[in-house]
């Protein structure tokens, strides 16, 4: 299965005909890549049909003499670079030039000239380093000239919530940007004297499910959610607007991308595609075609219905457990709050991976909880179930303990507030 999304009309067609010439012109790894393939008549449909040989990958980042273009090289023009940790263990450092603001700009015109051109006070939970998010969303503000003011809180307040309490009492907030768990612990933290004047959440950065979205918005009774795709390639892809009872569908106003089936035996998972788009006389800072992230749409009845980035997947032998599944499970029921998974992965010293999936409850233990949420995960992951319960070559552990014992033992860093816990990355 092949699905080109995005604005593919005339404009995106004659402006991935510049973003091709320029790419092809300025960067080597680009000219090896479309070595004999006539770009003056490529569409964007076509670009489904290169997957195989016209992609760029994370590890590719790191080639920075063939991947950035010359203009960057010389430099010809002054940029910014970006770094973020990336999923290589290595860090991506990403060119960001001015033609990148104003391009991250139109990214979120949309939702931004509706959602917070008003004399919104905006509290920013991003940091502007080593995070990316604070510097796109700031810089893009910016240039719209948006009609707010945006209040830059310090990380770390999140772990202080004393702290924490008196800056936003002295901000008195409208709107929240952070990253989407974060969101969520908020209203868990806030009172609702701070909580009930915001307007609109905006969030990136990790795997939003419909029922994670209803539980920040329980939580938020006055607020719509601005989910936004977004990496340090591409600044906002793209986002969707979600309010009690509606989801918009995903918009994609300046990249185009492929959704491809993955290979794996899990059909609603298909594989994300990335092609950036630049205007006319534009000169960003990374060109990318077909950027492989790892990142996987899950789509149902032709329609995204979210986006499970790459670091939301862990490996049980033959099996993936999809953190989208167990968001759904967990925030579907009445009586639980939260969840955390600690994973071993395969190892010499460890033959057999396990995911410990630790989930809270806020007053009392439902009973048979363990045995519920097993059941449930199996109804939706086969193959997680044969892994664990028939190969044996898995194992899956289920606890459940009060919420202020979920992350008890787990590290902690800030800005972060991680989902999945690698032991022997992060503990």
């Amino acid at each position: 299965m092949e699905l080109v999304i995005g604005k593919v009309d005339q404009e995106v067609v004659e402006s991935l005909k510049y973003t091709l010439k320029t790419a092809v012109e300025t960067t080597p790894f680009w000219r090896e890549k479309f070595l004999g393939i006539d770009v003056e008549s490529l569409k964007p449909e076509d670009l489904a049909e290169l997957t195989d040989r016209v992609f760029i990958e994370p590890r590719d980042l790191h080639r920075m003499e063939e991947v950035w273009p010359d203009y960057i090289r010389r430099p010809g023009i002054f940029y910014a670079v970006m770094r973020t940790s990336g999923t290589t263990g290595r860090p991506k450092r990403i060119p960001y030039t001015r033609d990148d603001k104003i391009r991250g700009a139109r990214q979120i015109e949309g939702w931004t000239r509706e959602y917070l051109d008003k004399g919104d006070r905006m509290a920013s939970f991003l940091p502007q380093l080593p995070s990316s998010s604070g510097i796109y969303l700031f810089g893009a503000f910016d240039t719209l000239n948006v009609k707010s003011v945006y209040y830059q809180v310090p990380i770390s307040f999140i772990h202080d919530r004393n702290m924490l309490l008196r800056e936003l009492e002295d901000i008195k907030p409208t709107a929240l940007l952070c990253l989407t768990t974060t969101a969520y612990n908020l209203g868990l933290l806030l009172p609702e004297s701070i909580k009930k004047d915001i307007q609109t959440i905006i969030v990136g950065g990790e795997t939003l499910t419909p029922e994670l979205a209803d539980a920040i918005l329980d939580l938020f009774e006055n607020a719509v959610i601005i989910d936004n795709y977004a990496s340090t390639e591409d600044a906002m892809t793209g986002y969707r607007v979600i309010e009690r009872g509606k989801t918009t569908p995903f918009q994609f106003k300046e990249s185009i991308l492929v959704l491809k089936d993955n290979e794996d035996n899990y059909e609603q998972y298909k594989r994300i595609y990335i092609t950036k788009v630049m205007r006319e006389g534009e000169l960003t800072g990374l060109p990318l075609f077909n950027y492989n992230i790892g990142d996987l749409a899950r789509v149902e009845n032709g329609k995204v219905r979210n986006i499970i980035r790459t670091k939301d997947v862990i490996s049980l032998a033959g099996a993936k457990l999809h953190v989208d599944q167990v968001m759904e499970i967990v925030y579907d029921h009445p009586d639980l709050v939260d969840f955390v998974i600690i994973y071993h992965p395969l190892s010499p010293e460890n033959p057999r991976p396990k995911a410990i999936i630790r989930v809270a409850y806020k007053e009392r233990k439902p009973a048979g909880i363990e045995d519920e949420i097993r059941e449930r995960i199996y109804e939706a992951n086969n193959p997680v179930r044969y892994e664990v319960e028939e190969s044996k070559q898995a194992e899956l552990v289920i606890e459940a303990v009060p919420f202020e014992k979920l992350r008890e033992g787990l590290t902690t860093k800030p800005g972060k507030t991680k989902r999945i816990y690698i032991v022997g990355k992060d503990l």
